[in-house]
């Protein structure tokens, strides 16, 4: 799953994002002389567990319960940022970087990670990773796009950074190898810049270049002695392309009332999920392949901040009881949204930083936590294929019986409809910034 993924132009969503934790040490930890082979390309798995096969996937794993606990993690950290801003981040890039951490720390930090993300007891955490990332990869690429390429594209990739003077615990590194798929390769801790630049080119090539430099500068220090980095890339055409109707300009009013002009894709007949409830109305489409969606949250006028306390699973799955099937109008405006934060503070509330991470070295600590993100949803290169679509115009339109109209700020989670992960999380609050 670590292949650099492909693109296309066609009336898409493209989101990458990365999650980076860096260990420091106190006190350093014994040298390795082991070198790594520098020819090998971007995303090949080299290291000590080379050769060791995947475990094989069980539906008896506890996915559910890491999928749930993930999510609350991850509105958690939602509600840390900013409400008045644009978001867009990945509660499940978040979790299994913090997860694959967990395999090498001490008792006490475990249980604070265990409470943090609500996670299954013991290695049963790692083998419902395991399925769900496999489930993940299996709905990858199942139907053809407008361009003829796969969609969607799911690809997920973790590699193991440590020292060329640390020697991680070999069980730990095996661990993320057969679990988590993890590849390992060194870095020179004498050079710090370089190998940040390193590290950045292996995420750039992992997300296709949408995350370019996500190591800030001096992330990396002379008594860093691992990098643990999490990529995720997702991109996949609409299940129903918005030809037929186009894409129109009208309002959208922003948090203090103010209102822009923006474009919104429109369909005046959607026939997804979707529903109201308490202060929202909301509905959930579909991409090719029927393997993913998206789902909107529009908060009523003056309930944004309300709704952004209650979500929740259980407001999930509220909402999914709720939604009915038929005909609806949708209004969803274009935008995209990068993000880039450091949540090292939130982890050190949480109990994880600095933690010990003895699995890495004797004396390493959670020193550095960092995310970033992109999101585009919009029409860009979509012209031809609307045309095509319009073969459909002489089609009679059903009466819509709700109209979802994404006109003021709104949330929005990318979901896997098997297992309910959340890729991506975020809000808009202002199409336009």
């Amino acid at each position: 799953m670590e292949s650099t993924p492909g693109g296309w132009c066609r009336r898409a969503v493209s989101i990458a994002l990365l999650a980076a934790i860096a260990m420091a040490s106190a006190c350093g930890s014994d040298a390795s002389d082991e070198d790594v082979d520098r020819s090998e390309p971007p995303g090949s798995t080299i290291g000590p567990s080379e050769g060791l096969e995947r475990a094989a996937s069980d539906p008896g794993e506890p996915v559910g319960e890491l999928v749930a606990g993930f999510s609350e993690a991850g509105f958690d950290l939602m509600r840390a940022q900013p409400a008045d801003e644009n978001l867009v981040f990945s509660p499940l890039s978040i979790g299994h970087a913090l997860l694959m951490a967990r395999g090498a720390a001490d008792e006490t930090t475990g249980e604070a990670i265990d409470v943090a993300l609500g996670l299954p007891e013991g290695m049963a955490a790692h083998g419902a990773w395991n399925t769900l990332d496999l489930a993940l990869a299996a709905d990858s690429g199942t139907q053809t796009a407008l361009d003829g390429t796969e969609s969607p594209i799911v690809t997920l990739a973790d590699r193991l950074w440590p020292s060329t003077t640390a020697t991680p615990d070999q069980g730990w590194i095996d661990l993320m190898a057969t679990h988590h798929g993890a590849g390992v390769e060194s870095f020179d801790p004498s050079d710090p810049e370089v190998s940040r630049e390193r590290i950045n080119g292996w995420v750039s090539d992992q997300t296709n270049e949408l995350i370019p430099e996500l190591l800030p500068p001096g992330f990396i220090g002379p008594d860093t002695v691992l990098v643990l980095t999490d990529t995720v890339y997702f991109k996949a055409q609409w299940r129903s392309i918005f030809g037929k109707y186009g894409s129109e300009i009208g309002p959208f009013t922003r948090l203090d009332g103010t209102e822009v002009d923006v474009p919104f894709l429109v369909d005046l007949e959607q026939p997804g999920p979707r529903g109201s409830g308490d202060g929202f109305v909301g509905a959930e489409i579909p991409y090719l392949g029927d393997g993913f969606s998206i789902l909107l949250i529009v908060p009523d006028e003056g309930r944004f901040e309300e709704i952004r306390e209650r979500l929740s699973v259980d407001l999930l799955a509220e909402i999914d009881a709720a939604f009915t099937t038929g005909p609806y109008e949708l209004r969803m405006p274009e935008w995209e949204t990068t993000t880039a934060f450091d949540f090292l503070d939130w982890l050190k509330g949480l109990g994880i930083a600095p933690g010990n991470y003895p699995g890495i070295a004797p004396d390493a600590f959670l020193a550095g936590a960092v995310h970033g993100a992109d999101i585009t949803v919009d029409e860009l290169g979509t012209e031809a294929a609307a045309a095509t679509a319009l073969g459909f115009v002489e089609s009679g339109s059903p009466q819509p019986e709700i109209v979802v109209a994404a006109d003021r700020p709104f949330f929005y989670l990318v979901r896997h409809v098997g297992t309910g992960a959340i890729l991506f999380a975020g809000q808009v609050t202002d199409p336009t910034s």
